[in-house]
């Protein structure tokens, strides 16, 4: 058994009647990724106007305008902040996710936090939903971790401690990975805007660069978590374009990469658990706006993260 420390964002169906207050959380973090991407667009359009206003101006001034100026990159190539999909409803996120309550009794309760009324309990073993992960965190027992927002099988729903909910760990070992599946989750909550590959580079503009991880792209200081359990290997400034970056050490030479950051909220050495909040979404080093850049490696080879995310 593991530590189940997932960030699970709860989807709105038509089918559903029964909305939860927690679905606002949802609701509003997309409203601000749509309006950060509407902002992008905006900001991208009006650079493109100016630059268009200055090539014809100067266009007009060399050899009596016989000269033609023409704009370096057209707008349909400029990847870094184009329209892709919402990953919140692209299934890489499990719409349901389950855990199992490993200690002998465990309060559920009206808000997340301790001192909130407690509306239920869970019982050893017991199997329940996670609907979502909250922001908060609590030391309890010397354990660091999320709320959890759980449903039993009745359907009752309250917040729970996250340390005291597990999953099962795969049982054969996969000899290349160590694993038969990492299972690791989206470090942030946005909106994809580059995928691993080849691509062009949305600030040198040039062609065929080669994308090393998925760029997500979100509102300034938005929460960053750490996709799988490991020991904090990097965090610090990096000249070479990253930025603020954060680099975690898994097992089997896995390692993940968290570039771009506005905050890092941990330090080189100290060990971090799948969930934990490490940082924040920012636009720090050779970036175009807010977004994350994901990446995974195994030694010095990278890896495409959505073959890693479940």
């Amino acid at each position: 058994m593991k530590k189940i420390e997932v960030i699970v964002f709860l989807i709105l169906a038509a089918a559903v009647t029964d909305v939860l207050p927690a679905n606002k959380l949802a609701g509003s973090h997309r409203k601000k990724v749509e309006d950060q991407h509407n902002l992008d667009i905006k900001n991208r359009d009006a650079i493109l106007k100016e630059l268009s206003a200055f090539l014809e101006d100067s266009s007009g001034k060399i050899s009596d305008g016989n000269v033609k100026l023409g704009i370096p990159v057209e707008k349909s190539e400029i990847t870094g902040i184009k329209s892709t999909e919402d990953f919140h409803y692209t299934g890489v996120i499990p719409p349901k996710i389950y855990g199992y309550v490993n200690t002998e009794s465990l309060n559920m309760r009206s808000e997340d936090r301790s001192d909130s009324e407690i509306v239920g309990k869970l019982k050893f073993r017991e199997k329940v939903q996670i609907i979502f992960q909250s922001d908060k965190t609590d030391t309890i027992k010397n354990m660091t971790a999320p709320w959890l927002l759980v449903k039993k099988e009745n359907g009752d729903e309250g917040w729970a401690f996250g340390a005291f909910v597990s999953e099962d760990i795969p049982a054969k070992i996969d000899s290349d990975t160590g694993r038969t599946d990492w299972n690791m989750i989206m470090p942030a909550s946005g909106r994809i805007s580059s995928r691993f590959g080849k691509r062009i580079d949305p600030v040198s503009k040039r062609r065929n660069s080669f994308h090393k991880g998925i760029d997500i792209a979100a509102p300034l200081g938005t929460p960053v978590y750490a996709a799988e359990s490991g020991s904090v290997i990097d965090a610090e400034f990096k000249k070479n374009g990253y930025g603020n970056l954060i680099v975690i050490k898994h097992g089997n030479d896995m390692a993940t990469y968290y570039g771009h950051l506005s905050k890092i909220l941990v330090s080189g050495g100290i060990k971090v658990s799948k969930g934990q909040l490490i940082g924040n979404v920012g636009s720090t080093g050779k970036s175009t706006g807010p977004h994350l850049h994901f990446e995974i490696r195994k030694g010095s080879q990278a890896l495409d993260p959505e073959d890693f995310v479940r």
